[in-house]
């Protein structure tokens, strides 16, 4: 039998408000996240990235729509598709109604708002492209974040954002979040014309009168915080103009920030839309992260740790951090130094010092004299091969054991798996420090540094 949600969803703002069937939630989770290589190869995509040992990152956008009242909840998915269909499945678990649309290659971020709102109606811009399967959204308006943007933007914030959105009658409301300024070039910013200014995280709303992709010298650090309330009348002049994701097609138009955002302003010399339509911007000064950079990755886990980002974790709290079940420990032959999460399963040697903001994932071995801190250890995870043959995890304990051996020290590291010795760093080096370690098919190690990206272009 199916969930009765129906006590629970009438307390929600967009149930009381009437406007539960006008909202869909449409999760951008199809990017390619080459920069978070090598782990985002063959373990998950980006959006599935653990939080706090377990909780993936599109599922706090998930769970928000539904605190909301918004059960109409789609993702369009490409790198380890499987990884995100097996955790969210058709989505009743988590109180939703779940769609997928499936893509051989990114579509964009303009593809991928559209083929989902649009579903079978949306313009197929490739021969051999796979297509939604359902029929386009009847309501009025999506809300669109990228599923790997981690903020503290809850449901009092949700219902905020859109009744501002509604009462200017915008198009297009994006939410903006102040960067620091050495960090511009990283990020598409914008210039607010005449605003207004309230109390609260939503501290400033206005029109956006110019969008600046990327430049370091931009007047502006008032980024675009990758999450949207668009309108459907938009989507359904802005589709037949989309194009391929591909920046060497004729006139090409399938990003936001490269392509609609200055097609808004009346600043895209190839493109005009037949009407003025408002692109709004809504100043937010709460916590916000872009998960574009590992060192990224480890700041966000330290603030889960902080209890600066809202998640509920399926552990039990405690004065010094979070404790899963079954795991083997005698807390006074162990030194813990706040704040650290000990998941399921594992066995911690006395001896191990653990902290501060050591997340051990479930299932490790920590050895006699370990040190670990400043890291995300993550518990085991199906592994897929080039050729996109899946490994399972059971298949997978036979090569990545999931252990750290007595004496290793490690600090600001994410690790994936594998057997951790101190023979992993050099001579010279007292610690394994600032480094990505990935478990390869054959068990192998893989170490790069935390800084390292790909050659390559960002998709």
């Amino acid at each position: 039998m199916p969930i009765e949600l129906d006590n629970y969803l009438k307390n929600t703002w967009a149930v009381r408000k009437q406007v539960q069937d006008q909202l869909k939630l449409t999760i951008l989770a199809a990017g390619l996240g080459r920069r978070m290589d090598p782990i985002s190869t063959h373990h998950l995509p980006k959006p599935m990235f653990p939080l706090g040992g377990t909780v993936p990152m599109a599922e706090i956008w998930v769970r928000r729509a539904v605190e909301a009242g918004i059960t109409n909840v789609s993702m369009n998915l490409c790198v380890l598709q499987e990884t995100i269909r097996s955790h969210f499945k058709d989505g009743l678990l988590f109180g939703a109604d779940i769609n997928y649309i499936e893509e051989d290659r990114p579509s964009g971020t303009l593809g991928g708002v559209c083929k989902q709102a649009l579903g079978t109606e949306a313009k197929q811009t490739l021969a051999a492209e796979i297509m939604g399967s359902t029929a386009a959204f009847s309501g009025t308006t999506v809300i669109a974040p990228s599923g790997d943007i981690v903020t503290n933007f809850g449901v009092e914030l949700l219902e905020q954002m859109y009744e501002i959105h509604k009462r200017q009658g915008a198009a297009f409301t994006m939410l903006l979040a102040p960067i620091p300024w050495k960090r511009r070039k990283e990020f598409g910013t914008v210039i607010l014309g005449k605003s207004e200014r309230s109390r609260g995280p939503l501290s400033e709303s206005g029109p956006i009168i110019d969008f600046i992709e990327k430049d370091p010298d931009s007047p502006s650090n008032l980024n675009n915080a990758s999450v949207y309330f668009i309108e459907m009348e938009l989507l359904e002049k802005l589709d037949p103009f989309r194009t391929a994701a591909d920046p060497n097609v004729r006139e090409p138009f399938y990003d936001f920030g490269k392509h609609v955002f200055p097609a808004m302003l009346g600043k895209l010399a190839y493109f005009k839309l037949p009407k003025d339509y408002l692109l709004w911007g809504i100043r937010y000064d709460g916590l916000w992260y872009d998960v574009g950079r590992k060192r990224d990755y480890l700041s966000i886990n330290k603030s889960v740790l902080d209890n600066k980002i809202h998640l509920d974790l399926p552990y039990q709290k405690l004065p010094w951090g979070y404790l899963g079940s079954g795991t083997v420990i005698n807390f006074a032959e162990v030194t813990i130094i706040p704040p650290v999460i000990i998941g399921n399963e594992c066995i911690i040697e006395r001896g191990a010092k653990l902290g501060p903001y050591a997340i051990i994932g479930d299932g490790w071995t920590i050895e006699k004299d370990v040190c670990i801190s400043n890291s995300v250890l993550w518990k085991r995870y199906a592994y897929f091969t080039e050729q996109g043959e899946k490994i399972s995890v059971r298949e997978r304990k036979l090569v990545d054991r999931h252990e750290v051996r007595q004496g290793s020290v490690i600090d600001e590291c994410i690790i994936v798996g594998g057997t951790i010795t101190p023979g992993l760093y050099d001579s010279k080096a007292d610690r394994l420090f600032e480094k990505t370690v990935d478990v390869l098919e054959n068990g192998e190690l893989q170490l790069v540094s935390i800084d390292w990206v790909p050659a390559g272009p960002r998709l």
